[in-house]
């Protein structure tokens, strides 16, 4: 069960790191911005969901360099027909895209060690959820 739980928070910050990948290299002048907020939100999501200080440090940075990086390979991809216009200048512009995208990766998931800590304290003081009495009285004792 446990290790179930570690892949579903880890596919949830992936997920989330592909879409704020996405937005990264689609977000016109944004960039900064959405390699912050998603860091963060990864970052906060992964520690809040495990409550664990090492394994969301290590599932938070994973899920947000591997989704910001396979993101900004996805806008590789997208953008090939158009790189392929350009014989030498468009190839050599889809690489330095693709090391971009690895260098926002590592800036996202640095970012998600510095929310992962908050995301554990925060579901750390969570309360339970309260118990709701039985509508079924106990069997009597003999």
């Amino acid at each position: 069960m446990a290790r179930m739980k570690l892949g579903i928070v880890w596919l949830i910050g992936f997920a989330l790191g592909i879409v704020f990948g996405l937005l990264t290299f689609l977000g016109a002048g944004l960039g900064a911005y959405w390699i912050l907020i998603g860091g963060l939100v990864i970052g906060f999501l992964t520690g809040f969901l495990l409550k664990e200080m090492g394994k969301s440090l290590g599932f938070g940075f994973l899920g947000a360099f591997l989704g910001f990086t396979v993101g900004g390979i996805i806008v590789v991809v997208a953008l090939a027909p158009f790189l392929a216009a350009v014989p030498f200048l468009g190839g050599l512009l889809g690489f330095l895209i693709v090391i971009v995208a690895v260098v926002f990766g590592i800036g996202a998931g640095i970012l998600a060690l510095i929310g992962a800590p908050i995301g554990v304290v925060v579901g750390k003081r969570m309360a339970p959820p309260a118990q709701q009495p039985s509508g079924i009285a106990p069997p009597p004792s003999m």
